[in-house]
């Protein structure tokens, strides 16, 4: 699967005003179901939040990666938010998070492409100069291609 599948410019939005974990998550929820991503936009927030029940997806360095697979997913995507100030997450370092990168997937990925997905973002999150790149970034574009130049095939 190549990267433009998983992940589009619409899907990255800047200076996201949020004040809690809660209220991102629904903001991607909102995003991707009106980039019609996914079918319904509270299912998949609540799959979000069980998620979130089993571990915390804060995975350190200002970046969460919070994520979902459920029946009302339509397409594998990726939602990239930055926020406009940090908000506490609940992360493994015990750090505010600045960055989202959301996955959606729908229930019938599961398995391989949902676990490759994760295992590649995972490594690359553990490189410094990669987060040092994302949360440095002031462009959808430049997001974008960091993303891209990352996992431009999974």
């Amino acid at each position: 699967m190549k990267i433009a599948e998983l992940l589009s410019r619409q899907f990255i939005q800047l200076n996201t005003p949020a004040k809690t974990k809660t209220d991102l998550l629904k903001k991607v929820s909102d995003l991707l179901y009106h980039e019609g991503r996914v079918k319904d936009s509270d299912l998949y927030y609540k799959g979000l939040l069980e998620r979130e029940k089993i571990s915390t997806t804060g995975f350190g360095g200002h970046i969460a990666m919070p994520h979902a697979k459920s029946n009302v997913v339509t397409e594998p995507t990726i939602a990239i938010m930055k926020l406009n100030q940090p908000i506490e997450w609940n992360s493994l370092d015990g750090q505010p998070v600045q960055l989202v990168i959301a996955l959606a997937v729908p229930i019938e990925h599961e398995g391989n492409l949902y676990l490759k997905i994760l295992a590649k973002l995972s490594e690359m999150l553990m490189e410094e100069e990669f987060k040092d790149e994302l949360l440095n970034a002031s462009s959808r574009e430049e997001i974008y291609q960091i993303i891209a130049n990352a996992i431009n095939d999974i």
